[in-house]
């Protein structure tokens, strides 16, 4: 991020940009600066998390070879943590879940 948190000399905060090679924000307090980065923060990670489920939704592959399907999802907790974390799932499923995961887990 091409940002620099600088102290103005009226004691208040101003954020820099190599980007546009100016100030972005004047006269701020900590408090304002923090509520901008989240703002921002907030603004990407809702992007990000609307363009993977899209991609899941036309039945696309958002991660690419690494895309699990909820099956695939079941087998490797199954692998790494054991049948108990599986137990641990439908307990925190719905029961129409819970049977999803019984019968995906149970599977040969």
């Amino acid at each position: 991020m091409g940002h620099q948190i600088i102290k103005q000399p009226n004691g208040k905060y101003a954020v820099f940009s190599s980007i546009v090679d100016n100030f972005i924000i004047l006269d701020a307090t900590k408090q304002d600066i923090i509520e901008y980065y989240v703002k921002e923060q907030t603004h990407e990670i809702t992007m990000r998390t609307n363009n993977i489920i899209e991609r899941l939704e036309k039945g696309e592959k958002p991660y690419y070879q690494f895309t699990k399907t909820w099956t695939m999802a079941l087998d490797w907790i199954k692998q790494v943590h054991g049948e108990d974390a599986i137990k641990v799932l439908e307990r925190e499923l719905s029961h129409t879940d819970t049977d999803k995961v019984n019968h995906v887990a149970c599977k040969d």
